[in-house]
């Protein structure tokens, strides 16, 4: 069983190295099919070890003087013959649900075993052998592959340079001009109207003590590394400073009715934004509402998404492109509170979203480090610290709608 064991982390240890490889080709197909087989094998490695573990559990049967039984008649099993009969024994014995015999053949089993390797050199034991058989230990840092989805590519962005400060919107007309009569006098009932928008920065930070012991030990960039997550997070904060903004969409959103999905988008595009926005517009929507979309077809048989000719990772819908956002970085919206059969919604925005929103960034990512300031040199560390200083604003909250997909349960 052990020999058993060793060949099935020989196999994952393969395994495992066949997923680095198709991660490093970028090969999908390949990497999820390597994963698939580490995950079988730990299946496999898990039920191998819990038989070690059971066997070696077993209570060795002790006369009253200490002096332990002979396993058959007197006689310990010293042949080969009678281990490989006990071994049957004790699976019949298991088919049978008989413990007893179960316990008396295992017994069997392990004391030939344990004669057998009496005196000898085996890896499974350190003191014998295990401690000279090298083991493949890795320090290199695997990042996990996940999608970031950075927003602020669909919006509007204004690199600033005060802590606050305001922009002037106006009122688009929608009157034209009074009809005159010959020498009549011209009316004064309209005129331009204008609103304010105010921005103030706000600043997002973190700081990360790392031990200067492991800065001098590992064997790895650890501040090349910090410096790559630090800016990952700054991608996920402003994503959730701009989905709020997003969020507010949510009162008036659009039940898409089960079915009628297209007509409902068709309307959102055609009646509920302006024309010159319908014009640029492009959708934003999580894994679960694509998927949704992606198996819809019209009425001629043809898939609702389709490929953009110049672009063929890129997915269309009504000509607009389709952004997909995780579920992990937008959710669905839950079911209302009792109304437990109601199915979850995803969310799925349609509309310019330049001319919605503007992003303020006072101040980039800056990535700073110490090994003096802060409490970095009472604690023999360095502080690695994160900040950026950003707002986010709606400036036409009518050039952007909200539908909602209902999944199916």
């Amino acid at each position: 069983m052990k020999k058993k064991l060793l060949d099935l982390l020989a196999q994952k240890k393969s395994a495992v190295q066949a997923m680095r490889d198709a991660d490093a080709k970028n090969d999908q197909t390949a990497f999820d099919a390597a994963a698939e087989k580490v995950s079988n094998l730990d299946t496999e490695i898990a039920r191998v070890q819990a038989i070690i573990a059971a066997e070696e559990a077993l209570p060795t049967p002790q006369p009253q003087d200490g002096t332990p039984i002979p396993a058959t008649g007197g006689q310990p099993p010293h042949n080969s013959n009678d281990c490989i009969h006990a071994f049957a024994e004790c699976i019949r014995a298991q088919l049978r649900g008989d413990q007893a015999a179960f316990a008396t053949n295992a017994e069997i089993v392990r004391k030939a075993v344990r004669n057998e390797d009496a005196g000898a050199l085996t890896e499974g034991t350190p003191a014998s052998g295990g401690l000279v058989v090298p083991q493949d230990i890795q320090t290199t840092i695997n990042e996990l592959r996940r999608t970031l989805n950075p927003l602020s590519e669909l919006f509007s962005v204004e690199n600033v340079s005060a802590l606050s400060g305001s922009r002037v919107v106006d009122t688009h007309p929608v009157a034209g001009f009074t009809k005159l009569a010959e020498m009549g006098t011209i009316a004064r009932d309209d005129k331009p109207a204008f609103a304010k928008i105010e921005f103030k920065v706000e600043d997002y930070a973190l700081i990360v003590p790392v031990s200067n012991d492991l800065l001098d030990d590992t064997d790895q960039n650890l501040l090349a590394y910090l410096s790559g997550w630090f800016a990952k997070k700054g991608v996920i904060t402003e994503n959730k400073v701009l989905l709020t903004l997003l969020s507010a969409l949510h009162t008036n959103a659009t039940a898409l009715a089960s079915g009628k999905e297209l007509a409902g988008i068709k309307k959102l595009l055609n009646v509920a934004l302006d024309p010159a926005i319908s014009l640029t517009s492009s959708c934003i929507t999580n894994q679960d509402g694509f998927n949704y979309l992606d198996t819809l077809e019209d009425k001629q048989g043809r898939p609702l998404l389709q490929p953009d000719p110049t672009n063929g990772t890129v997915k269309m819908l009504l000509s607009r492109p389709v952004h997909v956002v995780s579920n992990a970085v937008l959710p669905g919206l839950a079911a209302k509170t009792g109304e437990s059969a109601t199915p979850a919604k995803a969310p799925i925005y349609i509309g310019d979203f330049a001319q919605y929103a503007t992003l303020f960034r006072r101040k980039a990512l800056e990535i700073a480090a110490t090994n003096i300031g802060g409490n970095a040199w009472v604690t023999n560390s360095t502080e690695v610290r994160g900040i950026m200083r950003l707002d986010a604003k709606t400036f036409d909250s009518a050039a952007a709608v909200c539908g909602l997909l209902t999944l199916p349960a």
